[in-house]
């Protein structure tokens, strides 16, 4: 497994060779992924793909912190929503309206 490089490389590598800041950011996700269990490498990989849509969606790294700090407030409230209230993440709130068609009255 890889080891993560001290804080002052990751920072010089942020500044000078972003590329291979986020190539280092693929390649481990990527090796921690391999080592999960079979059962949850496809919901490691939905999730890494999940995180890297919300990163192309930032337009410069504060953006994206603020994005990935959202997504991760969000991901939380749902956690505890489930500790606290299981129930809560099963039950249906949508209501279905029937769709009506529009009636037409002939010119007099």
């Amino acid at each position: 497994m890889q080891t993560l490089p001290s804080f002052d490389e990751l920072k010089a590598m942020a500044e000078n060779a972003p590329h291979e800041l986020e190539a280092l950011r693929n390649s481990m996700s990527e090796e921690i992924i391999e080592q999960s269990s079979q059962a949850m490498q496809p919901r490691l990989r939905a999730q890494m793909n999940h995180i890297n849509h919300v990163i192309a969606r930032g337009k410069n790294p504060n953006h994206i912190n603020i994005l990935l700090m959202a997504e991760l407030q969000q991901q939380l409230k749902r956690f505890a929503l489930a500790l606290n209230d299981p129930q809560a993440l099963t039950e249906h709130t949508a209501e279905v309206k029937a769709f009506t068609r529009p009636v037409y009255q002939a010119e007099s």
